[in-house]
């Protein structure tokens, strides 16, 4: 099934499982069959159980659970994979990467090589394979990762016959919902299990234009032999927005449905003028990015936006919203020399092991004594503090006389907060048993800070102590704004974050040179012939996610696009049929 954004594509796909359940159910319980339903997300797989009841003949999961559950029986086989296909893989991947020089890329791939070389002969005697939702894998220690369950499971599907029938067996009837971000070689291993034309049933539910990630299927497909069905309906966007969908894609015209299509929606571009970049490499001087956040600011104030906290507003990448939300310091040193890969991602989920207190316990905390809600802090204390442990030390003492230490406590924590560094902050808490502190964190808060510089090719196994270095030295003031938006209390996100939800006003924002992302340019997507023609993967990037920000819009669309020739675009954007002309304004 390809269903555009807001085509009710969950309500189908759970009436055909409903459909599924009145008309076989009580033969595949009879043979202790199950159907299986796969979807990309946690949420989605509540969301989806909830609207089918509490039933087992139904296997709700996410592929990486779904696929864990399947193969991790085959344990002998997984090492095989790994052996044969997955870990020599990497290998050459990360041989590519070294050129035989002393360059950071050099030397981190050789050492990558090194690692990998161990670990494919340590996995002879590894006792059990396991998986624990992790981006990270230790093949030495039998530990594999998301991307390792896929590439194995796809090794398996194609390789090895048996499993294919097993699943079958198993699962007559298999759903995969979000199929555009399937895995190519999990559509073709499923593809191959259904071949034939008898069970199991494979049915793939999805939009291509909605493929976002890289290394995914996109244009998905049945076996030969298999149904296409297509849904036109949108039951979500206002009958605006619902045309500039369709200008913008070509292969499913959609038309407004269901109450939507009476709402009286807006579509509205500003192309701003965008200054001449004079930093280096093509972009812009900090005196050009605060022009930059100034007419951003002016557009909102244009469209009486700027002080909606119910507008969600969207950017390319998370470092314009670090400059917006005032954490860009901090932004900044989790994505520098002295950040691994692995501390940037916890960083952008809000684990990191030195931020995690805040964002757990510490901020939240101070949020609400000085918001005046005294069971929402005696809550957190109680959950994260030692020194409130009811199962502790204090145990004994009365619910008054806690109350009053944590007044006196958070008293003191507050002023701490507002003239002194993290390592401070820290240290306040850790003395006073506000948080558990990690045996990392109490490493890291006791030893005393590095008096050299950080050099890459000398430091790099010990990086985390020079990134723990910065962070302790920094004061506190970009952390509510960090916490905040970790925690979702901002109407900031990224363009890929907000995949598959919707919101009543939307706000997208494009800066090419702002978001210095080679991947995407937004302005030669829209406008090729006065700004220059994009590469061929920044359009097809660009195009699928310019789609799913648009189609996220319930009600009122608004577009920022900074241009060096406003003018020029504008009338490029008319010819193009993609804006009407009371549509476009000028900055």
């Amino acid at each position: 099934m390809i269903a555009g954004a807001g085509s009710g594509k969950t309500t189908s796909l759970v009436e055909a499982l409903e459909l599924i359940r009145e008309g076989y159910g009580a033969s595949l319980r009879k043979y202790g069959q199950r159907v299986a339903c796969v979807t990309f997300t946690n949420r989605a797989v509540e969301v989806i159980k909830e609207r089918l009841g509490a039933d087992d003949l139904y296997s709700v999961s996410t592929l990486h659970g779904f696929l864990w559950g399947e193969i991790s029986r085959f344990q002998s086989d997984i090492r095989q994979a790994l052996r044969h296909r997955r870990i020599p893989d990497l290998i050459a991947k990360a041989k590519a990467g070294d050129n035989g020089g002393q360059s950071r890329a050099a030397i981190r791939a050789r050492n990558r090589v090194a690692q990998l070389e161990m670990e494919l002969e340590g996995i002879e005697d590894v006792e059990k394979f396991t998986y624990s939702d992790s981006v990270y894998s230790d093949y030495a220690k039998g530990r594999l990762s998301h991307d390792d369950i896929i590439e194995v499971s796809g090794y398996l599907l194609a390789e090895r016959p048996v499993l294919r029938r097993l699943l079958g067996a198993r699962y007559p009837y298999i759903f995969v919902d979000e199929a555009q971000d399937t895995f190519s070689s999990i559509v073709a291993g499923l593809n191959m299990t259904c071949a034939g034309g008898d069970l199991p049933l494979v049915g793939y539910f999805g939009d291509p234009w909605q493929q976002i990630y890289d290394d995914r299927t996109g244009d998905f497909a049945p076996p030969e032999g298999g149904l296409t069905v297509t849904k036109t309906e949108n039951f979500r966007s206002a009958p605006e927005i619902v045309q500039l969908l369709n200008a913008f894609r070509e292969d499913v015209e959609q038309v407004p449905a269901g109450e939507n299509k009476d709402v009286q929606g807006s579509v509205s571009i500003r192309l701003v003028q965008a200054e001449s970049p004079e930093g280096s490499r093509g972009r812009y001087t900090d005196e050009q990015l605060k022009t930059a956040l100034t007419k951003f600011d002016t557009a909102l104030q244009g469209w009486e936006w700027d002080n909606r906290t119910d507008v969600i507003r969207l950017f390319l990448v998370r470092q314009m919203i670090a400059r917006r939300l005032n954490f860009h310091s901090l932004n900044q040193l989790f994505t520098g020399a002295s950040a691994s890969l692995r501390a940037q991602d916890d960083f952008e989920k809000g684990e990191h092991y030195l931020l995690k207190p805040f964002v757990q316990v510490i901020y939240p905390l101070l949020s609400s004594y000085q918001e005046n809600k005294q069971r929402a802090v005696l809550d957190l204390l109680r959950k994260y503090s030692p020194f409130y442990d009811i199962h502790g030390a204090n145990a004994a003492h009365s619910l008054k006389e806690m109350i009053e230490c944590s007044k006196n406590h958070l008293e003191k924590l507050l002023d701490v907060w507002g003239h002194a560094t993290v390592r401070d902050v820290l240290l306040f808490c850790q003395d006073n048993s506000l948080i558990y502190v990690s045996d990392r964190l109490r490493d890291e808060l006791a030893r005393e800070p590095h008096e050299e510089e950080f050099d890459p090719a000398e430091h790099g196994e010990d990086k985390g102590e020079w990134l723990a270095d910065e962070l302790f030295k920094m004061p506190t003031n970009e952390l509510p704004n960090y916490c905040d938006f970790v925690l979702n209390n901002t109407p900031y996100s990224t363009q890929h974050g907000v995949k598959g939800e919707e919101f009543d006003d939307v706000l997208v924002v494009y800066d090419d040179v702002e978001a210095a992302w080679s991947n995407y340019n937004f302005l030669k997507l829209l406008a090729p012939q006065s700004s220059g023609e994009p590469t061929d993967g920044q359009r097809e990037r660009g195009r699928k996610l310019a789609y799913v920000s648009f189609s996220r819009a319930r009600q009122n669309l608004r577009i920022l696009l900074f241009t060096l020739n406003p003018e020029e675009v504008r009338a490029e954007l008319l010819n193009r049929g993609l804006f009407r002309e009371d549509q476009i304004e000028l900055a």
